[in-house]
């Protein structure tokens, strides 16, 4: 049949196919020319499809094709006769005016019935095979529908849009769900998917927003991408241990999930795969998944534990960005990679441990953790992940650590404390520059520290005495600068160079031990760039090693100090002295790590004996102060 067969046709009302040689019906009303009216008006072929009520679909026809009844508004009664076999994409679109419709059991590939907007009961042959693409999209007054156990495959879009859909049963013969299948139905309350379907389409169920109850059949591997997502009332759904992998967006926005059990099948989970779950509380991450994507969590404002798989290898970007309850977690031993704003704005994180296996950290990775205050950190090289977060109070630095990279912990005001561990040799540029609370720095007798580089004790306002160990070669310019506070400082034998105005500014200290045999020029008190203040050289005593003190004299810089004196060797030959905390026989900052360490250990109950170096009853950093002034006095 032929296009524009029935176009001129303007009072035809019912229309009956029953041609036993038409196997195809297409385009039949579409004017191939301009229609003329009778007052010279150009019509259009528009009014054929608003006058059509009834069309009957003879056994003879097999196929009805895409558009053959397109728009036909005033269609209200469909008839189709056995011997029909596919009806194709879009064939009754917008036929307004159906409210019901028999398939009959000749039919086995069923579409074409979109934005068929009044239909509300559909009965399907138990031929169909196939629910074609976008069969039923927009069917807004579709409330059930019983899909037979013939069909094999329901297609993209499939009943997208079918908002008035509350329930349906999907049998078991279901191979395969298209994407989109059941897109903004939401009216749809719960959803059992059968053990036959190996198949789910992306974004199946999006934005089903009153389906609260999901089972998925044991037949599917993957949960796909954003398949119910912005499902917002969805609080449960049984995922069985053969799915392996959960896509991107699986269930993003879906606020009133609380909690989900995660198969230990299951290997992989794609970006943003929870965010904005802001319902779910915990989650428990099996062992078997080695990678997660960009924003999982992201914006899980509920989330406050959480515990990691153990095979997991990066904590991808933006992870648990905006998790503002989470309190604490747990990087496992196999993670070598932290994206960039991993825990961005995570205010309510207050400790995290940080094993050695990891080796890189993204920008930003702690940026606003506003609560955090214990660091536990054991990587190679630590750079600047926690610059700037005042609140933190202690970090452990672990035995793997070589290096403080620039900036690594600059303006954490907080600080009070920091114990550099043997193996690190350097503390790069700025490393705690801006530490205003930071009053003790512990360094062992055996430590490697090599470099304290520029800046890197800048504006620490708070520290003590300090006693730099016998390992370091340079201190670096500005090292010490404006550290108000110290009004000590030994250098050992071992530096040769010290940068521009290291301990200048409002560094007044009293006391300068110099261990240097051979003394190297540094920068006089008369120069913009002195490596310490006018008080210090005008007021201070410089302590030098016995035999050295002409050569301190005659040196460019050293010749400044108006007091110079020699020192004896370790404890000026005293016995007995009770600063000697751990009785080696020296008085060092070995002493001072014995005394922390008691503080930490300390139930109260025992007495404090040796620890308490000033003999007042309680050993507190009064004691520690004692043994800095002590070898500053010796």
């Amino acid at each position: 049949m032929g296009i524009g067969a029935f176009s001129c046709c303007k009072a035809l009302e019912t229309l009956t196919f029953n041609c036993k040689n038409t196997v195809n019906i297409e385009n039949w009303c579409e004017p191939d020319l301009s229609i003329w009216s009778s007052d010279n008006k150009i019509e259009t072929y528009n009014y054929i499809r608003t006058r059509i009520t009834k069309i009957t679909i003879g056994e003879g026809v097999e196929t009805i094709e895409e558009n053959a009844f397109k728009e036909f508004t005033g269609l209200k009664t469909l008839e189709i006769h056995n011997g029909v076999k596919e009806i194709k994409e879009d064939a009754f679109r917008s036929c307004r005016g159906l409210t019901s419709i028999v398939i009959p059991n000749s039919v086995t590939y069923l579409s074409g019935f979109s934005y068929c907007t009044r239909l509300d009961t559909i009965s399907i042959g138990n031929s169909v095979s196939e629910i074609g693409d976008s069969a039923f999209v927009n069917c807004s007054k579709l409330t059930t529908i019983s899909i037979p156990n013939s069909v094999t495959s329901i297609g993209n879009k499939a009943f997208l849009g079918c908002t008035s859909l509350t329930s349906f049963v999907m049998p078991n013969s279901v191979i395969s769900i298209g994407q989109n299948a059941f897109e903004g139905c939401t009216g749809l309350t719960s959803v059992e998917i059968p053990n036959s379907v190996t198949s789910l389409g992306n974004k199946a169920f999006v934005g089903c927003l009153s389906l609260e109850n999901v089972t998925i059949g044991n037949g599917a591997t993957n949960i796909s991408n954003g398949i119910f997502s912005s499902c917002t009332s969805l609080t449960s759904i049984e995922i069985p241990n053969t799915i392996i992998s959960i896509g991107e967006s699986a269930f993003e926005g879906c606020t009133s999930l609380i909690s989900i059990a995660i198969p230990n099948s299951v290997t992989s989970i794609g970006n943003k795969a929870f965010s904005g779950c802001t319902g779910l509380t915990s989650f428990v991450m099996p062992n078997s998944v080695t990678s997660i994507g960009n924003q999982i969590f992201y914006g899980c404002t509920g989330l406050t534990s959480i515990e990691l798989s153990d095979s997991l290898t990066s904590i991808a970007n933006e992870a648990f960005r905006e998790c503002t309850r989470l309190k604490s977690i747990i990087i496992p031993n196999c993670v070598t990679s932290i994206g960039y704003y991993a825990f961005d704005g995570c205010t309510s994180l207050m400790s995290i441990s940080i094993p050695n296996s990891v080796t890189s950290i993204g920008n930003s990775a702690f940026k606003d953790c506003t609560r955090i205050s214990s660091v536990n950190i054991n990587t190679n090289t630590i750079y600047s992940w926690f610059k700037g977060i005042k609140t933190i109070q202690e970090i452990v630095i672990g035995n793997s650590t070589t290096s403080i990279g620039k900036n690594a912990f600059s303006g954490c005001s907080g600080l009070s404390s920091i114990v550099i561990p043997d193996n690190v040799t350097s503390i790069e540029n700025g490393a705690f520059q801006g530490c205003t609370g930071l009053t003790g720095i512990i360094i062992s007798r055996n430590s490697k520290l090599s470099l304290i580089d520029d800046d890197a004790f800048n504006g620490c306002t708070s520290i003590g005495g300090f006693t730099i160990p016998n390992s370091v070669t340079s201190i670096g310019d500005r090292a010490f600068y404006n550290c108000s506070g110290i009004t000590s400082i030994t250098i050992p034998n071992s530096v040769t160079s010290i940068g521009s105005n290291a301990f200048d500014s409002k560094v007044n200290l009293s006391t300068v031990i110099s261990l240097i045999e051979n003394p190297f020029a540094i920068e006089g008190k008369d120069s913009d760039n002195r490596t310490f203040s006018q008080n210090t050289f005008n007021n201070a005593t410089l302590y030098v090693p016995k035999g050295t003190i002409d050569k301190y004299k005659v040196t460019e810089g050293w010749k400044n100090f108006t007091f110079i004196e020699e020192v004896t060797g370790p404890n000026g030959g005293e016995e007995n002295v009770p600063q000697d905390v751990n009785e080696d026989g020296v008085v060092d900052t070995q002493d001072v790590l014995a005394i922390y360490k008691y503080m930490q250990q300390s139930d109260g109950a025992t007495a404090p004996g040796k620890y308490d170096v000033n003999g007042d009853g309680i050993v507190d950093t009064q004691d520690v102060l004692e043994i800095y002034k002590y070898i500053q006095e010796h």
